[in-house]
């Protein structure tokens, strides 16, 4: 069952009665290329349900960043994937949901009423939410995340993490009348959520979006957070803000960044372990073109379908 747009989200995609049911736990998976947006419209439809959320890139940049710091060098992951198996096994990972943040940042999205939360990153106690979004570990990723050995340990964190999210979104739900509607669940972004991670989930999504779509996405968020970085920092010391090297570029090209993500793809499609595909009960959604309330809504109405509940944006 496979949908590219919004509108056909709501036209064609209608789950069949006999499977509509209210499990405790209900499972959404998101996968997805690089830049496609997942983790924020994971975020959003977590939110939006009041689901648990997961961002499973996460362990793998953390696992990226611990390799770094033991001084492996890029071109030697190879030959210590063992060892960066063993750091992220024994790290303690924390993915915390963030409501407000200090100030406005892009991470912060605000749509209309659409508002999607911060994710803080807790990595043995310490908060490297930034760290691991840097180029230097965008680059070194996917490499890491190809290693057998890391991804059997990461498939062990993210279901451990999942089922704790899951059960404090169930708890959540224990009091007041809507726990009598509403399941607990969680919701997990990533690129084998939904044929590896949690293969049973309930609902499946595959979000993708042309190359240089995202590479200006990627390119509009690296940009805002350099500006965001520098203006905090002379806040702090006190300097003068609003200079002429505000407008200067902290980031490669659009074209660089899309011929990294394109690279990115060829090393997430052809790695022999766990490689990003579509589910074949995934329901995909190009979101090239697609405002972000359209995809977040849309995926949330399709959860509430196949939990036998009403639908609540047919306005879309």
């Amino acid at each position: 069952m496979i949908c590219t747009r919004a509108r056909a989200l709501h036209s064609r995609c209608l789950w069949p009665l006999s499977h509509m049911r209210l499990a405790r736990n209900f499972t959404i998976a998101i996968d997805g290329p690089a830049a496609s947006g997942k983790s924020s419209t994971a975020r959003a439809v977590a939110r939006e349900l009041g689901f648990g959320y997961i961002d499973s890139g996460s362990i793998y940049r953390c696992a990226t960043l611990l390799a770094l710091r033991r001084g492996i060098a890029p071109s030697d992951v190879g030959q210590h994937t063992d060892e960066i198996a063993e750091l992220i096994s024994k790290a303690s990972l924390q993915i915390k949901i963030q409501e407000t943040t200090d100030r406005p940042t892009l991470t912060m999205i605000a749509t209309g009423r659409l508002v999607v939360p911060t994710v803080k990153v807790l990595l043995n106690d310490e908060d490297v939410s930034r760290e691991i979004r840097t180029p230097d570990i965008n680059r070194l990723v996917s490499k890491i995340a190809s290693a057998n050995g890391v991804r059997e340990a990461a498939l062990r964190i993210q279901r451990s993490l999942a089922q704790d999210a899951e059960s404090r979104s169930a708890n959540l739900r224990q009091t007041g009348d809507e726990s009598k509607a509403m399941p607990g669940g969680v919701v997990m972004d990533g690129r084998d959520i939904g044929t590896t991670v949690f293969p049973n989930a309930e609902l499946k999504i595959y979000l993708d979006a042309s190359a240089m779509a995202r590479a200006i996405r990627r390119w509009d968020e690296m940009n805002s957070q350099a500006k965001e970085d520098a203006t905090a920092k002379r806040l702090d010391d006190s300097t003068e803000l609003n200079r002429p090297e505000d407008a200067q570029e902290y980031h490669p090209s659009v074209e660089d960044i899309a011929r990294e993500l394109e690279q990115r793809d060829y090393e997430d499609i052809n790695r022999e372990n766990s490689p990003l595909r579509i589910a074949p009960d995934a329901m995909v959604i190009d979101n090239t073109n697609l405002t972000f309330e359209q995809q977040v809504y849309s995926i949330a109405d399709l959860a509430r379908e196949r939990m036998g509940l009403e639908r609540k944006h047919d306005d879309l």
